[in-house]
């Protein structure tokens, strides 16, 4: 048992290396956990710095370069206009910046200048390569921790990037990129180089960029004669213009003390504190320091603004040739080549204006400077559109004008009055709702060239359906013709008409055609009846968009995008922006001839009637948006398309009487067409038909239809060969009519009182008593006795009451009192081929009998004068189909 005990006791050699390794084994964990760290770092590591790299190659470097050529107004840009004379192109004009901006040279810029802006902004400017990677990591540091309310880790040169490009978002990815672009740029450019630039693009408040503007304004001098004290309070501006700013009204009050202090007291406080820094890094001397404390600030009344001022330098420097104030046409066109120039290069669009500026770029653009003059002198005059809200607003306008065979956007205006800045609001290019207008583009002309619809085509002008328990669509004027042709529909921008059609069509089909053919720039939310037949767009539409949709009309069916320039050439003639327009077919020829012929009637005798234009074929669409917030006009002739909207800055009722959108039309094209020789609208030399039908069914006429109680209703219509109608008329049908008793005929009635006549066998949804057609009397139902057990009663005759005025029996056949017969169809009497369907602008869809029926026509009801009907507002309401009731769409 001992022996056993002891030999239990004692250890075994493998036991013991086991004891030794469990020993060792913690040590060996804690260097194998270190080198996995550290491996899994330098991996991660140099994984990042892969990542970083292509971040840095595909990314970063082509944003990297930065030429300072682009922003020191050297080269200016121009815009040229081509004269239609002589086909040669001449100069419009040279484009200046809207920054209010006179450029000096480093040698015009006093030491004090420079010294200041070092001694304040960056100390170690002339140590660094473009980057403080102390004040970097400090800047760091304190994005993390919040020491600091105020640090900044920029250098002079980030912030001149900074304000060149425009580059000035609050993101890591804009901070490593303007970093690297620092340093690229310090490589290229001289430290005294640096400090013009950025000297000269500072903001230094009241609109004054660059110390050359800020030296007039505030001192009333040129920068090279300024004080040291006066340079020191010019940079102080540059931490906070509004609150550093000599001129500026801010107050600061003291949280604590309650003390106030204007914005020049701050000045003079951060001008010292400048001097002091200036005078510790040994930039000025003590003697320097004391003068400048001591210096009193003299100010100007600053009653000439910076704007003013850089006018009158650019006057000075070009002959006075220079007002400093761009017309709208060319604030656009700097804009859409901006906007191009920033695609192409891959940069900002701020940036690309800068480039655009100074880059010494010649902009061919498409204006026509007496077209734009003429409108230009219409709406600068306030007496055109003197018309004022309830609340003081003044009515504004903005207008476009396009060539239809080219795209080419000839005259813009953006507003009512005298333009007074650049760059400013421009109504002609804002999206604004644009009411019936839009029914041309995104009802009848898809309808017709899809064969949905044809110039014979007619529509019951009724209430199309019941939305929330009301008759719906409402027109304006109040009220329901009943049977209606297209061309009427049209002209009196019918909404029944408009809905049944859109309906027939499918909306989908509307607001594909719209945005595929016509290229508005429409949403999914408007894919609905109201937006797509009524005009209730989600966003609006711009005045250039309609003009260009427009224009395909008088451009036999043939789109062309619009565009304010060609081409833009650089400083070395080099092609690097070619603006082609997109030129497709959106309807066909025949679509684009009765489209003219419908619109030509909205001229003649419908809602724009007291505009047509004299001594030129016109033709277009009125528009107006619920509660009279929108008036609308596009118009056109056979040289030009316009399109014009009115209303207020913010939507109030507008008051006036007639259209002041198609009047501001008018005015401008008058002027235009007085110049040009009459001309009228293209027709196809092929591809038309035309054919009798009955005003009413649009069908094939039968001499019932020539035996309509109102007149005969045969009517010559023209249409695409193809699409003319193959069926004979079903609506009317012959009855037996007393003349005298004005009623059907009864068995009392003699047969010399007794003449067949033509009625509509139609019968229509009861809303009730308010909502009845103005044909409804010519409806058999209107005739006839319906009892409450539903059978039909023959009332009788008011006159001829019993058989007394009944002559002898003299064989023959009986007369069937009241019996209808749809009659054969026959060559019936041949009416005004264009009334009611467009040609020579009759827009009504009835006509007197000519007498060859043998009897008296009934006078229908006295048509109301057309006005424009409104369309409903924009709602995010789930009650949208109630509100398009309520407002009279």
């Amino acid at each position: 048992m001992e022996q056993h005990g002891r030999h239990e006791q004692t250890p075994q050699p493998h036991e013991h290396r086991r004891r030794q390794s469990t020993k060792s084994h913690p040590a060996s964990t804690v260097w194998f956990v270190v080198r996995t760290v550290l491996l899994i770092g330098i991996l991660s590591g140099i994984m990042i710095g892969g990542i970083f790299m292509y971040y840095v190659k595909t990314t970063l470097t082509p944003t990297l370069d930065v030429n300072a050529d682009d922003y020191t107004m050297n080269l200016s840009s121009i815009i040229m206009y081509e004269d239609k004379n002589t086909g040669k192109w001449d100069e419009l004009q040279t484009i200046y910046g809207e920054e209010n901006r006179i450029w000096v040279d480093y040698d015009q810029i006093p030491e004090a200048m420079w010294k200041a802006a070092v001694a304040i902004e960056d100390q170690r400017f002339f140590k660094h390569h473009g980057v403080d990677w102390k004040r970097t990591a400090g800047a760091t540091a304190n994005l993390f921790l919040h020491t600091s309310s105020t640090y900044g880790g920029s250098t002079i040169t980030q912030q001149l990037l900074k304000n060149m490009t425009g580059d000035n978002d609050g993101t890591v990815n804009r901070k490593v990129r303007e970093i690297f672009r620092a340093l690229e740029f310090e490589k290229k450019y001289s430290k005294e180089e640096i400090l013009e630039l950025y000297l000269n693009t500072i903001y230094l408040g009241q609109t004054c960029y660059g110390v050359q503007t800020a030296a007039q304004f505030y001192f009333g001098k040129d920068v090279k004669d300024l004080s040291v004290a006066e340079c020191a309070s010019i940079i102080a501006i540059t931490n906070n213009p509004s609150l550093y700013g000599p001129m500026s009204t801010v107050v600061i009050t003291d949280k604590d003390t309650g003390a106030k202090k204007t914005a020049r007291e701050m000045n003079k406080s951060r001008q010292e504190n400048i001097l002091r820094e200036m005078k510790d890094q040994g930039l000025i001397d003590e003697s320097t320091y004391d003068e400048a404390v001591s210096e009193t600030l003299q100010f100007t009344d600053g009653s000439v603004s910076a704007q003013e001022l850089v006018a009158a330098d650019s006057a000075k420097k070009s002959s006075g040739a220079v007002t400093g104030v761009n017309s709208y046409f060319v604030d656009q066109v700097i804009l859409d080549v901006s906007n191009d120039l920033a695609k192409e290069l891959g940069i900002t669009a701020k940036e690309a204006r800068i480039k655009l500026y100074n880059g010494g770029y010649t902009i061919y653009s498409t204006v026509d400077p007496h077209i734009q003059e003429i409108a230009e002198s219409v709406y600068e005059d306030r007496s055109n559109l003197d018309v004022t809200s309830s609340s003081g607003q003044q009515l504004q306008s903005g207008i476009t004008i396009v060539d239809p065979s080219t795209g080419n956007v000839v005259a813009m205006v953006g507003k009512v009055g005298v333009k007074d800045r650049n760059l400013g609001w421009n109504y002609a290019t804002g999206s604004r709702q644009c009411g019936s207008a839009i029914k041309p583009v995104t009802v009848y002309s898809p309808a017709l060239d899809a064969g949905v619809i044809t110039m014979a085509s007619t529509f019951d002008d009724y209430p199309v359906r019941l939305l929330n328990d009301k008759p719906w669509p409402k027109n304006s004027p109040v009220g329901y013709k009943g049977w209606t042709t297209l061309a009427s529909g049209v002209a009196n921008s019918v909404n029944t008409v408009a809905v049944q059609t859109v309906e027939k069509l499918g909306v989908s089909n509307s607001f594909a055609f719209a945005t595929e053919k016509m290229n508005l720039d429409l949403v999914a939310d408007d894919i609905n009846t109201a937006s797509m037949g009524l005009g209730g767009l989600t966003n609006g539409v711009s005045t250039e968009e309609m003009a260009a949709a427009f224009a395909v009309f008088p451009n036999g069916g043939v789109y062309n995008s619009p565009r304010l320039y060609t081409k833009v050439e650089d400083a070395d003639g080099n092609t690097i922006l070619d603006n082609e327009t997109d030129t497709h077919v959106a309807v066909k020829e025949t679509t684009a001839y009765f489209m003219n012929e419908l619109l030509q009637g909205v001229m003649n005798g419908g809602t724009a009637s007291r505009y047509k234009l004299s001594g030129m074929a016109s033709a277009g669409k009125t528009g107006t948006t619920s509660d009279n917030y929108d008036r609308y006009f596009v118009g056109y002739t056979p040289y030009y398309c316009a399109a014009v909207w009115c209303g207020y800055d913010n939507n109030e009722r507008i008051s006036y009487s007639g259209n002041p959108a198609a009047s501001m039309w008018k005015k401008v094209m008058q002027k235009i067409a007085d110049e040009q020789e009459n001309k009228s609208f293209a027709k196809p030399s092929s591809g038309l038909v035309t054919v009798s039908v009955c005003a009413d069914s649009g069908l094939l006429a039968t001499d019932a239809c020539a035996a309509d109680l109102r007149g005969s209703r045969v009517r010559e219509v023209t249409v695409a060969a193809g699409t003319a109608p193959v069926e004979s008329c079903n609506l009317h049908k012959f009855y037996d009519y007393c003349t005298d008793g004005k009623c059907l005929a009864t068995e009392f009635c003699p047969s010399a009182s007794v003449k067949q006549v033509g009625l509509l066998d139609y019968t229509r949804t009861d809303y009730g008593p308010n909502i009845v057609a103005n044909d409804n009397a010519y409806l058999i139902g209107s005739f006839r006795k319906l009892l409450e057990d539903g059978t039909v009663q023959l009332p009788p005759c008011p006159v001829h009451t019993d058989g007394s005025a009944l002559p002898p029996e003299t064989g023959g056949d009986a007369v069937h009192p009241g019996e209808g017969d749809s009659g054969a169809t026959t060559n019936p009497p041949v009416s005004d081929p264009n009334d009611g369907y467009g040609g020579s602008g009759n827009s009504g869809n009835t006509g007197g009998g000519n007498g060859n029926t043998g009897g008296e026509t009934t006078t229908p009801p006295t048509p109301t004068t057309p006005t424009e009907p409104e369309t409903p507002p924009i709602t995010n309401s789930e009650d949208w189909w109630n509100t398009v009731w309520d407002t009279g769409t």
